[in-house]
Formats: structure tokens, sequence, C-alpha cells
């Protein structure tokens, strides 16, 4: 007899194809162990959270990369300083304020690339899904380099210009 091509009951697969990769639970060893498991249905909740959590950490973190790096350069040009009251710069009027820029500027990038890498292992080890941080992982890549190669050779360099 050869398996239905469908399950006789598909409210009962909770499963999609982004959680065939999931590191997989111990098997229960005694009816205590199964009784401990997870409710299915609840699995499948946080499984989808998950995706909702991992794709709304992205659009914080590159909404806050522009934030913080906007607050930081109008704080910088409220200051004031020697290269504004020279006339040779515009945003970021003395050499701290450069420094400062630059590295602050590139601390919400990696800060939530390195946020984003150690949800993905915390959601890996409660067998969670976690494809859709790795997903999100290598958007935040290119992201957060993008922005340290922006800001700090401004903060190592220096540019009175700015």
């Amino acid at each position: 007899m050869t398996p239905p091509a469908r399950p006789e009951h598909p409210e009962n697969n909770l499963h999609s194809d982004a959680d065939y990769t999931n590191k997989l639970p111990p098997a229960p060893h005694s009816p205590e162990d199964l009784a401990r498991a997870t409710d299915p249905a609840v699995q499948h909740e946080r499984n989808r959270a998950s995706t909702r959590q991992a794709l709304w950490w992205l659009g914080g973190t590159v909404v806050l990369s522009a934030v913080v790096c906007l607050v930081l350069a109008l704080l910088a040009r409220a200051l004031g300083g020697p290269y504004c009251e020279a006339g040779e710069a515009t945003w970021l009027c003395s050499r701290a304020a450069q420094v400062w820029w630059g590295v602050g500027s590139a601390v919400v990038p990696v800060a939530g690339l390195v946020g984003c890498m150690v949800i993905m292992v915390r959601k890996l080890q409660r067998y969670t899904r976690w494809r859709a941080w790795m997903g999100i992982f290598w958007v935040l890549v290119p992201h957060a380099m993008m922005w340290m190669t922006t800001t700090l050779p401004y903060a190592i360099v220096g540019n009175p210009a700015l």
C-alpha cells in the first residue's frame, strides 16, 4: 500500500518548507518526556513569529542606522567648531566631531549584525525557525560594511571639507 499523496488530516501538518532545516528536539523516551514536549501548534506559532521578528529586526536596524547617523550629524553641526568657523566645513566642524560621528554611525549596523547572529544561534538551539534570521544576517552584512566603509574613513583620516 502506497502512502497517500496528501496527509489525511492536513490541519495537523504544521510544518512549512522553512521548518525542514530546524534542529530536531530530542525524541521522547518516556510519557513524561512526551508530556513536557512543546505542543506542535505552539511550536508552529513560534516559528511564524520568528520570521516576523527577523523582518522587524532588519527594518529596525536599517532605519535606526540612518536615524542615528543623521542625529549625530545634526549634533555635530549644532556644536560647531573651528572647521565651520573657518568656512572649511558645514557639518563636521571639528576633528573630534569627525571621530565620534564616524565611529558612532557605525555602531548601530554592527550591533544589529552581531545581535542578529546571537539571536539566530539561540533560535537554532531552541528548535525554532532560524533560516529567516540567516537570511537577515546576510542582508545586514553588506549593510554594516557599507556604513563602516562610508563613515569610518572620516574617523580614521578626517576630511575638513565635510
